[in-house]
């Protein structure tokens, strides 16, 4: 029964202790405030593809079709100098042709698809490999998707500056009203954004709402940064961090 008690009692100064531990912490005098940061990288990676259409009057037939006309194409790739290793197949559809078969012949009753992807990191064969592929009678070439290699290392530098911009900016407010900026009492990460002038296009305003709301107007951009590169394929990846840090005020 003593025991019990003891414990009882231990068990509610451990309890009060946290709690005005609790209190002091939120009575503490604090500046809290935001650090944004947008970093630039001219685009080194670009991913699209191309669809080959095959047809024959056997599955067989279209597919054998489909396979050569990529093959051919893609030995086009080859000898201007696109890796191997940069072209691979993406998709594949058979069945039978509704599309255009031929009305007194069975040459054209079924197609084969065949969607191939390419990935490259050497842009300065964009263009002569665009060229190529449209020349070469396929069905579509897609849209180009521009990236950036070392994304995660992109993403940590922004994370890192928007940090500092959140400690400088801390640091001049204190300095005119006479305070001084002491220890971190919260970090917290609002947004770490990566995209490239497309997807810029499409999600601008809605950004732009997300950190005017936060009081913290988004940076003006554009699709292509002359500072990084210049020509159409000179596409900007951009990454937009924002951070909310706490200090305590000494």
């Amino acid at each position: 029964m003593k025991l019990k008690l003891v414990l009882m009692i231990i068990l509610f100064l451990c309890v009060s202790g946290f709690a005005g531990a609790q209190v002091a912490d939120v009575n503490k005098k604090q500046i809290s405030v935001l650090g944004s940061v947008e970093l630039k990288e001219v685009a080194d990676e670009a991913t699209f593809y191309f669809t080959i259409k095959g047809v024959g009057e056997s599955l067989k037939k279209a597919v054998e079709e489909a396979e050569k006309k990529t093959k051919d194409v893609a030995d086009k790739l080859l000898n201007i100098g696109v890796k191997k290793n940069d072209i691979s197949t993406s998709d594949f559809m058979s069945g039978e042709n509704l599309d255009d078969k031929a009305f007194l012949s069975s040459s054209r009753d079924y197609k084969a698809n065949i969607v191939t992807k390419i990935k490259t990191d050497n842009m300065s064969l964009l263009k002569p490999l665009l060229f190529t592929i449209s020349e070469s009678g396929v069905e579509n070439i897609s849209d180009i998707s521009f990236s950036y290699k070392n994304e995660v290392g992109l993403r940590r530098r922004a994370r890192i500056e928007a940090a500092q911009k959140a400690k400088e900016k801390a640091e001049d407010l204190a300095a005119p009203l006479g305070i001084k900026v002491g220890k971190v009492i919260m970090v917290e990460e609002l947004q770490t954004m990566l995209y490239n002038g497309k997807q810029m296009q499409s999600m601008r305003m809605g950004i732009a709402a997300q950190f005017n709301a936060l009081g913290n107007g988004f940076p003006n951009d554009s699709s292509t940064d002359e500072s990084k590169g210049t020509g159409f394929f000179a596409q900007t990846i951009s990454v937009t961090s924002q951070v909310r840090v706490v200090f305590e005020i000494e």
